[in-house]
């Protein structure tokens, strides 16, 4: 030991070179010391003790096995710091390579010297230090095996020269690391147990983590022990969906960074072919990504989760530290954890199917009786002061449909209905099929919703599908509020559904569309479609006289009825006169507004103005109905396209008075 060094607080004996014959004694407070803290420490104490009672070694390794055939560094001593920085595992027979024993001593754990090129050179492939270099005697290394049960689960390499290693150093380097070797493998156990029992514990969590949890909590309560335990910086969960990669969940380092886009396409096709992928350098990556880069991701590890149906999600674990990749040994519980998290995701895509199945009516794809009286009972709980609305629905004379047309083409109407309501639904109405040609639709809004208006706005959907070339779908409803009108939900449903039967009652005993009175010039339209209240609302704003509005009404009865979208009535007491008039207002229809301004041909008025109101608002009505092989018009796109063709389709003052009702027109698309 070289003068001036400060004592240490523990120190072996020194003995002179010919008593290291003798048997090393360990002191106990060594050994306190070792078991008390963790193998990294242990074997770094160990080293210590070694270069302190020979202080020629240059470099002292110890390497620790990590998997089936590989070792990692548990400890070094001279190394520097630029080859560890890039160091990764290395192979079991990659150090069987420099061991110039028989086999026998390598099981056996027989030290073994040396007198070829530096070890690091050997294993690591680089030059050893320039001290190194200047000492002109002949280099020595040094193997020793540590094995339990012919296995060898640690390495100790020592450089030196051969002078320092001579024999009687390097048997007492055997008998003190011998001694020290059963201790020095309990610390290894326990910790190797520990770490598993860790991992264990987590996949243990996540396997039973409560159905009743989101699945979204219990996926990054996951990656977060994943993170911690391999020593990542943050982890994702990925799922494919064709060349896309979208983030499940995540944690850690890198929240709101695209971590996925370091995905490149080679390494997709890796992960679905079920290879794992790591990156140790991902800035020197070919493909990498400059603003992953620039962020700080400098390593990568990828696991390939695949799960039924060809489905793939992968784990992926990343590092701000440059050659960061897990263990062998960690990568194995990885693939525990997530082979877990796929069980996970399939016992939930099952669960959500099961429930899908429990719920919903097969044929239409709406929810069932058993969702619909689930939802009902749960009103009273979500009501926090907004109304509700039960509306109930029965198809008029459906077995009439089943009896002419056969149960395939009724059933065929029925998902077509459903995919109606499913498609056309408010945000937030939901519908189900109780049973039969009997359906239901709970309501939620604000105060100021208005109830008729939604209800008719459904009965109008529905009752534009067709059952033939000249029938339509014909619709009975009723509807209740909550709280307002019931104060539970079962009164709630007997209300609406007596209100559905006295519409139906209704409507069988042929309610007329025009309701007359006292005043035969007060004939009044009853029929509430999309067109006939757009007609009147501009009918309002252009301040029409009530002989012009009567004309417009009895135009828009008989358009609809020509359109097929309302059944004819036998008792629809309309005067002849104001048939007549209706008639010739379609006759007139198809003439654009500037041909009609130039022409005399008009017989008399007010037919004129009602023709330019009822194509804007049929044109209006058309273009925000979703027709085969065009799509619904927007509100504001339907404004645009009818303003286009003012001065030549249409008058432009009809124009004017629908942009005055954009507002109202933007509450009915709602509604």
């Amino acid at each position: 030991m070289s003068e001036g060094r400060p004592p240490r607080q523990l120190r072996l004996s020194r003995a002179p070179a010919q008593a290291k014959t003798q048997p090393p004694v360990v002191p106990a407070s060594l050994i306190e010391r070792l078991l008390k803290g963790d193998l990294s420490s242990a074997l770094e104490q160990i080293l210590s003790e070694l270069q302190d009672e020979l202080p020629g070694v240059t470099q002292a390794l110890f390497w620790v096995r990590t998997g089936p055939n590989h070792f990692n560094l548990g400890a070094a001593r001279g190394v520097p710091e630029a080859v560890l920085e890039g160091l990764e595992e290395v192979s079991e027979s990659l150090l069987r390579s420099v061991y110039l024993g028989p086999p026998e001593g390598w099981l056996g754990g027989v030290v073994q010297v040396d007198g070829r090129p530096h070890l690091l050179a050997q294993l690591l492939g680089v030059q050893p230090a320039q001290a190194v270099l200047e000492v002109q005697e002949a280099p020595a290394n040094l193997t020793l095996p540590l094995a339990v049960e012919q296995k060898v689960w640690a390495v100790l390499h020592l450089h030196a020269t051969a002078q320092q290693l001579d024999p009687a150093a390097v048997g007492w380097v055997g008998r003190f690391v011998s001694s020290i070797a059963p201790i020095l493998h309990e610390v290894y156990v326990r910790e190797q147990a520990e770490r598993q029992s860790l991992w264990l514990s987590a996949i243990n969590a996540l396997l039973q983590a409560s159905s009743e949890q989101p699945l979204e909590v219990v996926l990054q309560d996951a990656l977060e022990e994943a993170t911690r335990l391999s020593g990542a910086d943050g982890a994702r969960l990925l799922t494919f969906e064709g060349h896309a990669i979208r983030t499940i969940a995540q944690a850690g380092w890198g929240a709101g960074l695209p971590v996925e886009a370091a995905i490149t396409r080679p390494m997709g096709q890796r992960l679905r072919s079920g290879q794992q992928v790591g990156v140790p350098r991902y800035d020197l990556y070919p493909g990498q990504r400059p603003e992953l880069v620039e962020a700080g991701l400098r390593s990568l590890f990828i696991l390939p989760i695949l799960r039924q149906s060809n489905a793939t999600s992968a784990l992926l674990l990343f590092s701000t530290q440059r050659h960061w990749l897990p263990s062998t040994q960690t990568q194995a519980l990885l693939g525990d954890m997530a082979a877990a998290i796929g069980v996970v995701l399939v016992e939930r895509a099952l669960r959500r199917e099961l429930a899908w199945a429990a719920y919903t009516d097969p044929l239409t794809g709406l929810g069932n009786r058993r969702a619909f009286e689930r939802d009902l009972d749960r009103l009273a709980v979500r009501i926090n002061g907004r109304m509700v609305v039960l509306m109930m629905l029965d198809l008029d004379d459906f077995k009439v449909i089943n009896d002419t047309y056969g149960h395939v083409h009724a059933d065929h109407l029925l998902v077509r209905l459903g995919g109606v309501l499913r498609a056309r639904a408010r945000a937030g109405d939901r519908a189900y099929r109780l049973g039969g040609d009997e359906f239901a639709l709970i309501i939620e809004g604000s105060s100021t919703l208005n109830p008729q208006r939604v209800a008719e706005r459904y009965r109008a959907l529905l009752e534009d599908i067709r059952v033939s070339d000249s029938a339509h779908l014909r619709v009975s409803l009723g509807y209740a509020t909550y709280p307002s009108e019931a104060a539970d939900a079962q009164s709630l449903w007997r209300l609406a559904d007596d209100r559905m039967y006295q519409d139906k009652a209704r409507r069988k005993g042929r309610t007329p569309l025009f309701a007359p009175s006292d005043d035969p010039t007060q004939w009044r339209l009853q029929l509430e479609t999309p067109l006939c209240r757009l007609a009147a609302r501009l009918a309002q704003v252009l301040q029409m006289a009530p002989e012009e509005q009567q004309v417009l009404q009895a135009s828009c009865y008989l358009l609809e009825l020509a359109l097929g979208r309302i059944k004819p009535s036998q008792d629809v007491p309309i005067p002849e006169n104001l048939l007549y008039e209706a008639a010739r207002v379609l006759m007139r229809l198809p003439t654009p507004w500037e041909e009609a301004r130039q022409s005399q041909n008009w017989l008399r008025e007010p037919a004129p103005r009602v023709v330019h109101v009822l194509q804007v608002a049929q044109h209006y009505t058309s273009a925000i109905q979703a027709v085969e092989g065009r799509a619904a018009c927007s509100v504001e796109e339907a404004l645009e396209e009818i303003a286009a063709l003012a001065h030549q389709r249409f008058d432009p003052a009809v124009v004017e008075a629908l942009y005055s009702l954009r507002v109202w027109l933007n509450s009915e698309s709602a509604a």
